[in-house]
């Protein structure tokens, strides 16, 4: 019997301007399926009939906005991999993608043709896992965000990161006993908590004691992919918040001052991210971070954060056995 070609994997490109598109045919038709969309809800029509691997959006569109059809594609094509190209900064559009569109990766635009192949490659290769993952075990849909999460006993707790130390009794007010919130006022204390505790879920400012948290997450993310993180904070930029989808693969984004409900359902849907995770290791190709540019800091008189990170795996793996 002849051997039989795997099937092309299919990406669906969406922007208003024809040349762009035409840009994206030139690129991609010879490794991938193409589809093209010149409008948000010309691509919503195409996926009611035509599921796709990997979606890539322009943000900027009339009509309806790039977040704006990711958020409502993700509900025609759950495991779609989401791509945003974007050309402006636009902190409230990109928080939304964060929380509503699960985006893969932001692409700043003008892009180099490379590094997008790279991206979207990325993204066939994650959505496939989620495929292979679905397949292995199936699972029932996921509850809406409001749901309450019902945690098993000795599951993961929640670590709160911020220089402020009233914020983890806050937190662990508003959560009530369902969770056990750790705090840390410094990437040294967040550290160590994790080598103590069983954590499942990061909350942190983007700054702590002064220094960018990105290349902490995005280390906690490549070598501890179970973990899950919400970003809390009221000095968010554009810049920042890109660095810490791609870097990071952030989960949630939640802004100060903290409001009850918007805690709870964020968290809550962060415990069960983490589930996920856990359960299905498959998954986490799904959730793959760029290599952070900036490593880690170093404390003084101990081994370096990345070192101690790596560490981790090794104690979670004596914890489960």
């Amino acid at each position: 019997m002849d051997d039989v070609a795997p099937a092309k994997a299919r990406v669906l490109f969406v922007d208003d301007e024809p040349r762009v598109l035409t840009t994206m045919r030139m690129l991609f038709r010879a490794r991938y399926e193409v589809f093209f969309a010149e409008s948000g809800q010309a691509a919503l029509d195409l996926l009611k009939t035509q599921p796709v691997d990997v979606i890539v959006s322009d943000q900027r569109m009339p009509g309806m906005t790039g977040i704006e059809m990711l958020r409502a594609a993700r509900d025609l094509n759950p495991n779609a991999m989401r791509i945003l190209l974007t050309g402006y900064s636009d902190l409230n559009a990109i928080i939304g993608s964060i929380n509503e569109g699960e985006i893969f990766r932001f692409v700043n635009k003008p892009w180099m043709n490379d590094d997008l192949s790279t991206t979207v490659a990325r993204a066939v290769a994650a959505a496939k896992a989620s495929m292979a993952a679905a397949a292995a075990a199936p699972a029932a849909a996921e509850t809406a965000d409001s749901a309450a999460v019902q945690p098993a006993a000795g599951a993961s707790g929640v670590l709160v990161m911020d220089d402020d130390p009233r914020v983890p009794p806050q937190i662990q007010t508003i959560l009530g006993p369902t969770f056990k919130v750790y705090g840390a006022t410094s990437m040294n204390e967040a550290v160590e908590q994790l080598e103590k505790n069983q954590i499942g879920v990061v909350i942190s400012d983007t700054r702590v004691q002064d220094h960018p948290v990105v290349s902490l997450i995005g280390t906690l993310k490549q070598h501890h992919p179970e973990l899950v993180s919400v970003i809390l904070t009221d000095r968010a930029d554009a810049g920042s918040a890109i660095e810490l989808i791609n870097q990071g693969q952030i989960y949630r984004f939640i802004t100060k001052p903290i409001h009850d409900s918007q805690c709870k359902i964020a968290v809550n849907s962060a415990v069960r991210q983490h589930q996920r995770l856990a359960s299905s290791p498959t998954l986490h190709q799904r959730y793959e971070v760029e290599a952070s540019a900036t490593p880690p800091p170093v404390v003084a008189g101990g081994p370096g954060l990345l070192d101690r990170v790596k560490s981790l795996r090794s104690w979670v793996r004596r914890l489960g056995s």
